[in-house]
């Protein structure tokens, strides 16, 4: 059964019970007060039919025509029958209900029928005058008063009204059941379809539901939407990074290759071990893709040991030296001097290559790339400057977010990420990488780390 039928079931049952219960406890009320009322009213016609009957039995002057028409005021329910007698049984007037016979006759048989002989009780009252007894007075009535016409009359029309009260109630309680239900079955139909949505991954918004439970489920399910969107953008920038780190070994064996096949290039035991180098970059770069499994979980941490940099400089120029020579761009290094750091080699060397391709890629022909590093007390300082189209000021607080690109990058290919692989590096290595640029002159990336020692 839906939850609309069973809603509509459970409301109408409420419903039932509620104009049941409330008429069974109205009617028991107004039922005493009107047996209470009746029987006041009748002890009141008792009381003006003893007065009436002293007066006409002292006086002597009332005809029976006015006897009787007295006397017939006083034919009030549950009262049938009036008759007075003399003290010497003289039957004075005697007086009936319409259809109940008087005068001594037997009443017809469909009355004895509908109301039956014992229902009836017989009141006699001696009517009496300074202590003397002058006459008698019989009253005829309904047993009980309950049972009398009146009351059944008003019994009767008490049911039918509790009968006519339930069928607007339950009138007015089907209408608003079926509304509420429909809006219940519609939240919750809405509810079910944001939820396949989420799992299709498909756009869901929904309108919120006025009911707490529905509402609550709606947040929950909202809530597990955004979980799955920022898993799914992490997912996607992890995978773009992977991709994009691939961009740089790939492009230094394709460019030394390409050497080698036009004899710009020797293949000597430097060479071999350059492009030895950008294999062994790959490979760590497909090992690290299996970890995309679980995008929550951190697969680029830092695996610190200690690190040549002035060895790790040559083999990072002399891997992109041909790609430079290529453009006529000169990249030279200051400084050659051996420091041992405790660091990423890694991450390091995909730093630096981020940033000398970005410099590449930024500076024309005939424009120089160059590299200067050295210690600085505990920390270690690396920089690169080179004399490309330079940083606007107002590109520069974004450069280090991911996928954005500035004005002077819009003509050139590149899905801007690299500056933020190589700030997301060095400071997994606890360092820093600062820019300095102006259009027009250029730009200096300053990276500095712990050494570690």
């Amino acid at each position: 059964m839906t939850i609309r039928r069973q809603w509509m079931l459970v409301l109408m049952i409420s419903a039932a019970i509620a104009v049941l219960v409330n008429s069974f406890v109205l009617s028991t009320l107004i039922n005493r007060y009107f047996v209470g009322y009746a029987k006041v009213n009748y002890d009141q016609h008792i009381a003006q039919l003893v007065e009436f009957s002293t007066e006409a039995l002292s006086d002597g002057d009332y005809t029976e025509q006015q006897l009787e028409m007295q006397l017939t005021s006083h034919l009030s329910d549950p009262i049938n029958r009036i008759r007075l007698y003399n003290t010497d049984g003289e039957l004075l007037a005697d007086v009936g209900t319409p259809g109940y016979p008087a005068m001594g006759m037997m009443r017809s048989n469909a009355m004895n029928r509908m109301m039956g002989a014992a229902s009836e009780e017989i009141d006699a009252i001696d009517i009496t005058k300074s202590g003397s007894v002058i006459g008698k007075l019989i009253v005829t009535r309904y047993s009980s008063i309950v049972k009398s016409l009146g009351t059944q009359r008003f019994m009767l029309a008490l049911a039918g009204n509790s009968v006519l009260s339930f069928g607007i109630v339950f009138a007015l309680v089907f209408v608003l059941g079926l509304f509420i239900s429909r809006k219940m079955s519609r939240d919750l139909t809405q509810t079910a379809q944001q939820a396949i949505d989420i799992d299709m991954g498909g756009e869901s918004r929904v309108r919120q539901s006025r009911v707490k439970e529905i509402q609550t489920i709606q947040q929950s399910l909202e809530a597990l939407q955004s979980r799955l969107r920022l898993k799914q953008t992490s997912r996607k920038k992890r995978i773009d990074e992977l991709v994009h780190q691939t961009r740089t070994p790939l492009t230094i064996l394709r460019t030394h290759l390409e050497g080698f096949r036009d004899g710009v290039i020797r293949f000597t035991p430097e060479e071999i071990q350059t492009c030895e180098a950008q294999i062994e970059h790959l490979s760590s770069i497909i090992t690290n893709m299996s970890g995309l499994l679980d995008a929550e979980k951190e697969i680029d941490e830092a695996k610190i040991e200690p690190v040549e940099f002035s060895a790790l400089m040559r083999q990072i120029t002399g891997g992109l030296k041909a790609q430079f020579d290529k453009k006529s761009v000169r990249l030279q290094t200051t400084g050659q001097q051996k420091i041992t750091l405790q660091t990423d080699r890694y991450k390091l060397s995909q730093a630096l290559y981020n940033i000398l391709t970005n410099a590449y890629k930024f500076t024309p022909s005939g424009g120089n790339v160059t590299i200067e590093y050295g210690l600085t007390g505990d920390e270690f300082a690396v920089s690169v400057q080179d004399t490309g189209a330079g940083i606007a000021q107002e590109d520069q607080p974004k450069i280090f977010e991911a996928y954005y690109r500035g004005r002077n990058s819009l003509d050139t290919q590149g899905d801007g990420i690299g500056l933020y692989i190589a700030r997301e590096n060095i400071e997994k290595l606890g360092g820093t990488i600062l820019l300095e640029s102006a259009p027009g002159k250029g730009s200096r990336f300053t990276i500095r780390i712990p050494t570690g020692r």
